[in-house]
């Protein structure tokens, strides 16, 4: 069976939304303590460093959940695997809401476990496997740019629920609940993995584990070039949005906003917009010219802004350059919305959902972006606490803003390795190995 087959619109519907659910929250549950940093760094009395570093080990963590669930997917097929592992992350998000004042070590390894619950890998799989080549691109921009729409609701629950407490947001982490039974009733499981599942047991073969197939003879260049290509991609990331909604409110309280924390994060929800529309954009672009020179021009575009953040925001940092330049770098990250599917056809059935989990969450919990951030910003910010560091703006701005800056070296990264990776010659996906 090849990708070609044609399905119902009511089944197209289904596998769609399921990827975009089980994305959509991935990105809600990571994003929500980023959104709410300020409440919880005051609920704890802790740091910038300590917060980036929960922010960055919940990424960690989700390598050893890629291995699990990758392997799952791959061995017992993308449905389950995909319902498990948001069941797994919402029950493990929404548990830090019971987390005591003295317990941020609890509210670390809870993080830590959420993580876990990783399913991008899966989601890319099955859409890859239901879509041809010829709209895959698309469909898997429009997939991912759900992560912005996590962001986005992220978000609008801090600005609502969080002057209740910063609880109540992580207990909303438990939504998918409902769409999961849905998805156990109604969700079709891909026919390509099917087809590889049933030939495989015809021929009576043992089936061999999927890491060490990922870093394989056969793989092991491609896995090195591709998990290189999004480490830059993801360290260009976090070292900018994890502690962005923290960098806005410092900036809108220099410029004398009379409710920065609130305006932070409509600022912020504005580039989560242009974000989604950018990564939907891009996927399609990317059906038409290709999956790399796509991917070129986004990081061509990361670049600028980066340049543009690095010359005119500092010393003073001019309000308006910095609007511009976030705006600029917003569309550069949508190069991510690409990846998914450029990986999809670059590896067999048999271990699509492993590599590609492996390949992006090793990328995204070793960028530590987060943590650098956190740790430059706290070794150049003479002051301490949330309240003195607000009291403070413009050298909270430097300190946060200098850490920030290694988002540009991040997006050089990703121009410099992009040059070594493949543009799949032929993009159709098979239940079997193709001649290679």
């Amino acid at each position: 069976m090849s990708e070609e087959k044609s399905y119902s619109k009511g089944i197209m519907l289904v596998v769609v939304l399921a990827a975009i659910i089980a994305w959509m929250h991935d990105g809600y549950s990571l994003v929500l303590i980023s959104t709410l940093a300020q409440r919880i760094k005051t609920y704890f009395n802790v740091g910038d460093a300590a917060i980036g570093l929960v922010i960055s080990l919940q990424f960690v963590c989700t390598v050893p959940g890629a291995i699990l669930f990758g392997e799952l997917g791959d061995r017992f097929g993308r449905k389950k695997a995909l319902i498990l592992s948001i069941a797994w992350d919402a029950i493990f998000s929404a548990s830090t809401a019971f987390v005591p004042r003295n317990g941020f070590i609890l509210f670390a390894l809870l993080r830590m476990l959420s993580g876990l619950g990783v399913s991008w890998g899966i989601s890319f799989s099955i859409i890859s496997e239901y879509f041809s080549s010829q709209k895959r691109g698309a469909a898997g921009g429009l997939v991912h740019s759900t992560f912005v729409i996590g962001y986005i609701a992220a978000i609008v629950t801090t600005l609502i629920i969080g002057p209740l407490g910063w609880q109540y947001c992580f207990l909303t982490a438990l939504f998918p609940i409902p769409f999961l039974i849905l998805f156990w009733v109604a969700l079709p499981e891909s026919e390509i993995w099917s087809e590889y599942d049933k030939t495989i047991k015809e021929q009576q073969k043992k089936q061999k584990l999927r890491i060490k197939e990922v870093f394989g003879k056969k793989w092991l260049k491609l896995t090195i070039l591709l998990t290189l290509l999004f480490w830059f991609a993801e360290m260009a990331y976090h070292t900018l949005v994890d502690f962005a909604p923290v960098f806005f409110e410092y900036l809108f309280t220099n410029a004398g906003f009379s409710d920065p924390a609130s305006t932070a994060l409509i600022i912020m929800l504005i580039y989560m917009v242009i974000a989604a529309v950018m990564l939907f954009s891009f996927g399609l672009l990317s059906d038409y010219i290709g999956r790399k020179k796509a991917f070129l021009v986004d990081n061509i575009i990361g670049i600028t802004g980066g340049v543009l953040f690095a010359i005119f925001a500092f010393p003073y940092f001019n309000f308006i350059i910095i609007i511009i330049a976030a705006g600029v770098i917003t569309i550069g990250f949508a190069l991510h919305g690409i990846f998914g599917v450029w990986s999809s056809e670059l590896y067999d059935t048999e271990i699509r959902a492993s590599a590609n989990s492996i390949i992006f969450s090793m990328a995204r919990g070793a960028s530590f972006g987060g943590f650098m951030v956190g740790m430059i910003s706290d070794a150049l910010n003479p002051y301490t606490t949330s309240a003195e560091r607000l009291a403070n703006p413009l050298v909270s701005l430097h300190a946060l803003g200098m850490g920030m800056l290694l988002s540009l070296i991040a997006f050089i990264g990703v121009f410099i390795v992009l040059q070594f990776i493949p543009e799949p010659e032929d993009k159709t996906i098979t239940a079997m190995p193709k001649e290679r």
